[in-house]
């Protein structure tokens, strides 16, 4: 089966020294991340090559990274790894909306999108150094240049790791922006957690809405709801997603594959919707 991994913030330039790599986190046995599986050698040795390997393994045709500005991350380094591996890498330029000054934020998504080699951009509203809500309208006009441009964001939205508060990761106002902007595609790293229900009331009633609920579908509160959700109303809307380097590949492909969702579904949530999201 193909696999699209919609959540790979990979061993490259944008990552090196980031906390996400610390192998301080992981036991002398080889354990750690998000739920305590073993390490793969790519993450113990920042090795874009090693992931590669790994990546062949799991079947993961495509890895989707995103840049995190607020650790120190490029778009250039970003445009590079593409450049590098323009068969297994699909980027996603990250935009810090730099509490609302609009103009450079739309020429970055411009320079690295539109005319250069990202296919959408990453939002982090509540990671963000200023934290901020997507309702803001102040943030509309990058909003109404992505739809215009047909160019999908991804969004960090939902976990515990929220610096900002959970009040940034709320359902309501991004239900506002999700009908503000119909034809604008958003997806959910997270996939909106702990607000499972919510969020798969949300993608029903939204057309433009996707969850990558990556490892809150694994081990965790809810992940039974997101099944349901992919075997019935929301079979073309739900996307695997591994959140590497917190989960190897391998490993979390393998746990959406054995969920419980249907055999006949399972290309659509490995494969299928992420294509669909990204206009691949």
């Amino acid at each position: 089966m193909k696999i699209i991994d919609m959540r790979v913030r990979a061993p490259f330039a944008a990552y090196k020294g980031c906390n996400l790599f610390n192998n301080d986190y992981i036991t002398p046995d080889g354990h750690g991340g998000a739920r305590n599986y073993k390490m793969p050698p790519s993450v113990r040795q920042f090795s874009m090559e090693l992931l590669i390997q790994e990546a062949d393994e799991a079947n993961v045709e495509k890895m989707v990274v995103p840049v995190r500005k607020n650790l120190g991350g490029n778009n250039e380094d970003l445009a590079a790894l593409i450049h590098q591996y323009p068969e297994r890498i699909v980027g996603l330029a990250g935009i810090d909306v730099d509490y609302m000054t609009m103009k450079p934020v739309i020429e970055e998504i411009e320079k690295f999108v539109v005319n250069g080699p990202c296919t959408g951009i990453i939002l982090e509203p509540g990671q963000d150094k200023t934290p901020w809500m997507v309702n803001d309208v102040r943030i509309f006009p990058v909003y109404d240049y992505c739809q215009e441009k047909n160019i999908p964001i991804f969004m960090t939205y939902g976990g515990i790791m929220v610096p900002g508060g959970l009040r940034y990761y709320m359902p309501v106002p991004l239900d506002d922006v999700l009908g503000a902007f119909p034809r604008l595609k958003i997806g959910l790293a997270h996939g909106g957690w702990p607000f499972v229900n919510e969020m798969c009331q949300m993608a029903v009633n939204r057309g433009n809405l996707y969850l990558a609920p990556d490892f809150y579908m694994i081990e965790s509160p809810g992940q039974e709801d997101y099944v349901k959700g992919a075997n019935c109303l929301l079979k073309d809307r739900l996307m695997f997603a591994s959140a590497y380097p917190l989960m190897p590949l391998k490993e979390s492909s393998e746990y959406y594959i054995n969920s419980g969702i249907k055999e006949e579904i399972l290309p659509n949530i490995m494969y299928k919707n992420a294509a669909a999201f990204l206009g691949l």
